[in-house]
Parts: structure tokens; sequence; C-alpha cells
């Protein structure tokens, strides 16, 4: 029961976390959830958490790395591999011996090989804390690039750095030469092994998808297990686990893509399941960092042998050493690869210091840190204790909340303006505008005579989101004089096209009149708005009161209307066909006047009135028809998505957009296609 309530109240914090978050928005949610989870060690359960290093890396290391290689731009990470590897690999190794030395230097109790796997321990910056950080601050594309590049690969780097440190602490033994042998083993061992296991994994799929087994459960299940099957395998194997499930997410999203329903429902589901377990294992990385902290508090406050003060001024100073180092690091190998390129002759400068100092204050320690240091056996091979272990570990909790209280409160000031984003609201509107008129440009390319009726219906209903996208930027700024001035322009058009129908003879004078009443409608609803609201408002409530206080005479009222509106049926049939024209005149005159000044309006008109011309022709059509192709337009769909998720990433990586708004149009379009599925998938 005891671990029941304590599992169940670090869920409770998660939801907790994210919910303070909307009202202190500049604290991160990483260190809310610390905090969260040092409320839960002081709270009186019972149950003592041992947590186990080993563990934690296989439940939740393996896993988040895991969707960060399916999630990382393949591109950008190839294209920056040289400055990647010089800071997952140099930077590390450089950490481990500078630091090392320092640490040595300056609390003397501390053994060198301990003070080794020290800095080890705080050489690796964290995926899941970066991750954190792109969502909050509006850092340049480049730099994030780097630095999720660098998360992912110098886990390994400085988990062998550490496991050498500890080899040479325990036992007394160290041999640079082997240690270098064995990490190039390690490390491409790692890759290779998740490289192969992945394309094991695809044509296992494909075989049993060959045997007709499509059971969206079943394949769900299989991706669940991978991340923890090929990290467990590479351990067994000697190798990176790290590396090896990096490489496996890289794989997994570079599969190919294939447009039938089954993979929808795969996708869908896939999508749903990981969001919320990268959001759980998210939160319960830094719960559980927090639970930690009080136990090895306790130990470091009263039997550590230093002062507490000295403790908080050794955590400040190796705090201050690692980002001096990082910075010097990045700044001296940014200019030595601007030298060479300028050898080349290629345009560049040297590097400038707000990038440099974004990147240092970028290296965030977090879950990769606190498992390592927590990995410090107790006893020597001689059977005495580690010495210093506690104060070691309390060291490295203490660098991790350094490292997060910077980059909540002091990188930000550093970020603010240095990438245009589009925060503006009329810039984001128009973007996510043009992206959806890129898939109707796309869909149109790719209509095919058997699909063309579902294809209109798809592209209906993505017009139907330009003109709601529309309406609600409208709504928050009003109707301004040009578009009131365009609005009753267009009635114009329309009252005059009428009138020529009539002079020539396509309608007869009744319709025309009709219509011409419409118009005028219309034309009074714009210039007098409010009175117009009042009056529907009054006419709605009428006609409810009529529904409850009569309903027997309003449904003989109702029975009369609709006899009346089958006996006309060809008046109608007559004005929807006026109607049709008018939209095709109207939408032609406002294509005529569309300029790049104008088009937050006439841009607008247009989608407007191409949705009503499609609703005209749809009810001019033939009705009763919808069911036969709604799988037609399910196929037609799940292709617009694809174009839709392939539109925000190519933009995303040519930096029309920033990372935060790729990452909401992706959410937002989950969300649409999961709605939309729902009935498939029962």
């Amino acid at each position: 029961m005891e671990i029941f309530l304590y599992v169940l109240a670090l869920l409770v914090a998660i939801f907790i976390s994210n919910l303070l978050n909307r009202f202190v928005p500049f604290v991160s949610v990483p260190l809310i959830q610390i905090g969260l989870g040092v409320f839960i060690a002081v709270m009186p359960i019972t149950f003592d958490l041992k947590l186990n290093p080993e563990l934690f890396l296989v439940m939740f290391i393996a896993p988040l790395l895991f969707n960060d290689g399916k999630r990382t731009d393949k591109t950008a990470l190839w294209g920056m591999r040289m400055p990647i590897l010089v800071l997952a690999l140099g930077l590390v190794f450089a950490t481990v011996v500078v630091i090392g030395y320092f640490v040595h230097w300056m609390i003397p109790t501390i053994p060198l090989a301990a003070a080794f796997a020290l800095a080890a321990a705080l050489a690796p910056t964290d995926a899941v804390a970066v991750s954190s950080l792109s969502g909050r601050i509006n850092l340049p594309k480049r730099i994030m690039n780097l630095l999720e590049g660098e998360a992912l690969i110098n886990d390994a780097s400085g988990l062998v750095a550490f496991q050498f440190a500890i080899a040479a602490m325990v036992t007394g033994v160290f041999s640079l030469v082997d240690a270098s042998i064995s990490f190039f083993v390690i490390a491409i061992g790692g890759i290779l092994v998740g490289m192969i296991l992945s394309w094991l994994k695809f044509r296992l799929l494909k075989w049993v998808r060959g045997l007709g087994m499509e059971d969206v459960t079943f394949h769900m299940l299989i991706q669940i297990l991978t991340p923890f099957i090929i990290y467990l395998v590479a351990e067994e194997l000697h190798v990176s686990g790290i590396l090896a499930v990096v490489a496996a997410g890289i794989m997994h999203s570079m599969e190919q893509k294939k447009m039938d329903p089954q993979l929808v429902k795969l996708n869908v589901v896939s999508q749903s399941t990981w969001s919320v377990i990268i959001f759980v294992l998210n939160g319960l990385v830094f719960l559980l960092l927090g639970t930690q902290l009080p136990s090895i508090t306790e130990v470091v406050w009263y039997d550590s042998g230093s002062s507490n003060l000295q403790v908080i001024a050794y955590i400040l100073s190796i705090t201050a050493a690692l980002i001096i180092l990082r910075f010097l690091w990045v700044y001296i190998s940014w200019s030595i690869g601007a030298k060479q390129r300028q050898k080349q002759n290629k345009k560049t400068q040297l590097p400038q210091l707000r990038p440099v100092m974004l990147t240092s204050l970028s290296g965030v320690r977090g879950a990769v840190t606190l498992a390592s240091a927590l990995a410090i056996p107790f006893y020597l091979d001689d059977g005495t204790l580690f010495p210093q272990r506690s104060l070691i570990i309390f060291i490295a909790s203490g660098v991790i909340l350094c490292t997060l209280v910077i980059a909540t409160f002091i990188l930000p000031l550093l970020a603010k303006s240095e990438e245009v984003t589009t925060a503006d609201e009329r810039a984001e509107m128009a973007t996510r505008i043009r992206i959806l008129r890129n898939v109707i440009r796309e869909l149109k390319e790719q209509t095919l005579p058997e699909t063309k009726a579902a294809t209109d219906e798809v592209i209906e209903d993505y017009r139907k989101r330009i003109y709601d996208l529309q309406q609600n930027s409208n709504s928050s700024r009003g109707m301004d004089e040009r578009e009131r001035e365009k609005r009753l322009e267009i009635i114009q058009w329309e009252r005059d096209n009428t009138q020529k129908m009539t002079d020539e003879g396509r309608i007869v004078a009744t319709d025309s009149y009709r219509y011409q009443h419409y118009l005028n409608m219309r034309e009074q609803a714009i210039k007098q708005r409010f009175r117009t609201k009042v009056k529907t408002a009054w006419m709605f409530f009428y006609r409810l009161l009529m529904l409850v206080l009569h309903p027997k005479k309003w449904g003989r009222v109702t029975n009369k209307m609709k006899k009346g509106i089958s006996k006309d049926s060809e008046r109608f049939q007559a004005i929807r066909k006026l109607r049709e024209e008018n939209e095709i005149l109207v939408i032609q005159k406002l294509k005529e006047q569309l300029t790049k000044e104008n088009a937050d309006i006439i841009g607008s008109l247009i989608t407007e009135h191409t949705i009503f011309l499609e609703r005209v022709r749809k009810e001019h059509g033939p009705r009763g028809k919808r069911a036969k192709f709604e799988q037609k337009k399910r196929e037609v769909q799940v292709i617009a998505f694809q174009l839709e998720r392939d539109i925000i990433q190519k933009m995303f990586e040519t930096g029309g957009i920033s990372r935060d708004l790729a990452r909401d149009l992706r959410q937002n379009l989950n969300m649409i296609e999961t709605y939309l599925d729902a009935d498939f998938l029962d």
C-alpha cells in the first residue's frame, strides 16, 4: 500500500507542477518538480525509495533518449556533426581532466580518482533538461540543434569516463590506452547494436504484417518495448546502451512512412501514447531527484566534516568552473573553425560573445549526472568506505540545481532578442494560414479523377480551418473600416450582377426580388451590426420559447414551411444557381484586387466566399451520397495530414518558424487527426 501511495503522490505532483507553471511561467517545470519531490520526501509516507542507478537509466533515460532521437532534426544533426563531436567528446574529456584536478585541489579529502569520477558525472549535459529549455526560451535554432545533438552523444562519453574513474579509484589501476580503446569499442558498438536491432525490428514487423496481423495494440506494445529491449541487449553486450537507443530513435525517424489506413491508426495511437509516456517520465526524473535531496543533504549537512558554508562555496565554485571551461572551449573551437573557413575563402566571422554565452549557460545537468553520482559504490576493494561519497553526491545535486536556476532566470535575459520568432499574433496567424494554403495547393496537384470528390471535401475542410483562423483573428480586432467598405462593395457587385441577369431574362423578377432582399439584409447587418445582433438574438429566443411553450403549433408551422419549400424547389434551385454565379464573380474580382498590402483582408474574404461557393454547389448537387466516398475522403485526409507535417518540418528546418510554433502546430495537428480518426479506430 505504501508504494502505491508513493507512486500516486508522484503522479499527482506531475499534474500540480504543470498547473503551477501556468501561474508562475518564469519558473521552469523541472525546478518546480524538484521542489515537489523534496516535499514528497518529507511527507509522512513510510515507504523509503532506494533509487537504483541502473534501473533509473533503463526505466527513464532509455525511453526519453529514444524519443529525443526520433524527434531530432537529422539534417541539422549531420550538418553540425563536427561542432557536436567537439562538445560531446572533446569537452567531456577536457572537463574530466580540468575539473577533476580543480576539485582535488579545492577539496584535498577527495582523492584524485574520485575527483575525476565527480567531474565525469558532471560532464554530460542532460537531453531532458535541454528539451525543457526549448519550450521556454527562444534560443537560436543553430544553438538548440547543437545542444540537442551534444546531449544525445555526450552521455556515453561521460558515463564511460565515469566508469573508468570509479574503477581506478576502487582498484587503484588505470591505463589510458585501455580506456581509449574501450571507449571507442563501447561507443561504436552501441551505435551498431541500435541500428542492427532496429533493422531486425523493421523486418519482423514487415513479416508480421505479411501474415495479416495488423492489430494496433500488438504493434504499439512492440513500439513501447523497443527502447528497453535495445538498451538491455546493448548493456548485456558491454556496449553503450544510451548510444544504442539514440541510434535506434534516429533509425525509427527515418523509417519510410506509408499511406495506408493501418499505419494511420498506429500513428494516431503512437502519438497519443508516447506523448503521455514522455510527459510522465520527464516529470518523474526531476521529482525523483527532489526526493533524493533531503537524505543526501542531511548526511552532508551534519557529517561531512566541512562547514555548511564551505560546501555551498564548493558547489558554486565548481558550477562557475564548469561554465568558464565551457565558455573557453566553445569560443576557442568556434574561432578555430572560423579561421579554417576563412582559409578556404568562405565568408565567415569570428564568434560573437552572445551566442557563446548562450551555449555556455545552456549546459544544464540533470538525470544522467544524478544517476552517475548515485552509482558510486559504498566500499573500495580493500573493504574501506569510498571517501567522501555523500559529499560527492551532494555536490553533484547542487550543481544540477545551480545549472537549472541559471537556465531558468539568467538564460532568458540573454536569449530574449536573439532570434526573430513568430510570437507576434498576426505573424503567427499568417504563418498558420500559409501552411494550410500550401496543403491545399499540394492536394490540388495530386488530385486524381477517382478521388476528386473526396479531395474537394478535404480541401473545403482546410478552407474552413483557414476561415476559422481568420475569423478568430478578426473577432479579436473587430471589423475595421477597410473591411467594412470591402464587404459593402462585394454586396454591390452581387446586386449589379443580379440585376444584369434579370435584365437578360436568365432569372425571373420574383427570384431577383428575393435575392435582393437577402442582400439588403446583409448590408443592414454590416451597417448596423449591434441592431442586427439584438434582432437575431430576439428571433432565436422567440423560436426557442415557441418550441417549449407550443411544441405542436411549432411543429405544424415547420411542416408547412417544409411543404412550401418542396413545392417551390425549382425557385430555390434558380436562386442557388444565381448565388453560385455571384460567388464566382466575387472571388474573381477579389483575386484581381489582391496585393501584398491588402492580403490580410482580401485573402480572408476570398477564403470566406470560396467556402460559400462550395456549400452552394453541394446544395445544388445530389444529396445522400456522402457515405459512399467516406473511405476515399479518409485516405485523402491521411495524405493531407502528412503533407501538413512535411510543410511544418520544412519551414522549421529552413528557419521559417520557431521551435515553439512548430511544436504547437504538430500538437494541434495530432489532436485534429485523433479526433477525425476516432470512429475509424473503434
